[in-house]
């Protein structure tokens, strides 16, 4: 069965959706977007996705006409309709220029759509075994935002997949910043450290950063290529990935290609507190 999308003020069918073909985003990518996703039939910590999407809109100078309160009742409202309500799923907000008659000039009105997906089971295999990744030379424009412009990543995917690799760390003349659509960690020893500029500031960064500290010394500070040769053991974090052990770089193997056990320990409590924020008594 279909799901719903929330559209300009009303909810649809998926497959009753129309965009224009002068809408900017289409034209000109002038769109920005944010996604998150449900643990235990909950949207976690929707308060910080939608402060970072009106942040992504106003960077854009895009006219934002929906309040907060009014975009989480919608969600809410998506959730209710889902067909099966016990599996978690995906929530897209996208925001586009609009419709241009010139197809350039942005117009007053812009589109606005949230969108439940189907989310795409991420193989159990990789958590316990841990992936490859590949470095490659780039910084994405406006990297505090999400824009809708992944050209890159999806290029550096077929060049990740040849070598037998699951994504790619960006970096700067050395200065690593992110992952494709993650954020990325190291350990030195007991100290865990993570990147703090050019970087999209992650909701799952955020949280593993507190619970960190709780155990671990926590840095967020430039790191270099070089320094991954010191690095004790790596992963990385998303919405949909949570924590994804990584276990080797290019050519270079990150704990004897093994998952690390403070990789393991901030695994187990990242899922403690998803699962006791999802089940709260209210």
């Amino acid at each position: 069965m279909s799901n719903y999308c929330y559209f300009n003020g009303q909810i649809l069918p998926e497959d009753k959706v129309r965009f224009k073909t002068n809408d900017l985003g289409i034209l000109r990518g002038y769109s920005v977007f944010d996604f998150l996703r449900t643990y235990n039939a909950t949207p976690v910590h929707l308060d910080d996705y939608l402060v970072r999407f009106e942040n992504s809109v106003k960077s854009f100078d895009i006219n934002f006409l929906t309040d907060r309160d009014t975009i989480k009742e919608k969600v809410e409202e998506l959730l209710f309709w889902r067909a099966d309500k016990t599996v978690d799923v995906g929530i897209r907000l996208l925001m586009t220029g609009g419709y241009s008659e010139s197809g350039f000039y942005a117009p007053e009105l812009p589109n606005f759509l949230i969108r439940i997906e189907d989310l795409h089971p991420i193989p159990l295999a990789r958590y316990a075994e841990g992936v490859k990744i590949i470095t490659h030379e780039y910084q994405r424009e406006l990297p505090e935002i999400k824009t809708t412009n992944y050209s890159r990543a999806l290029v550096i995917a077929k060049a990740a997949q040849i070598q037998k690799a699951t994504d790619a760390l960006y970096h700067l003349d050395g200065n690593i910043s992110e992952c494709t659509r993650n954020n990325f960690f190291i350990f030195k020893g007991n100290t865990l450290v993570t990147p703090k500029s050019n970087i999209l500031r992650g909701v799952i960064r955020k949280i593993i950063i507190e619970l960190a500290k709780t155990k671990f010394e926590v840095e967020e500070r430039d790191i270099y290529l070089e320094e991954l040769k010191e690095a004790t053991e790596a992963f990385k974090t998303g919405s949909n990935t949570r924590i994804m052990p990584v276990v080797q770089i290019d050519e270079l193997k990150i704990h004897k290609k093994q998952v690390g056990h403070n990789t393991r320990a901030l695994i187990q409590m990242l899922d403690e507190y998803l699962h006791a924020t999802t089940h709260q008594t209210i």
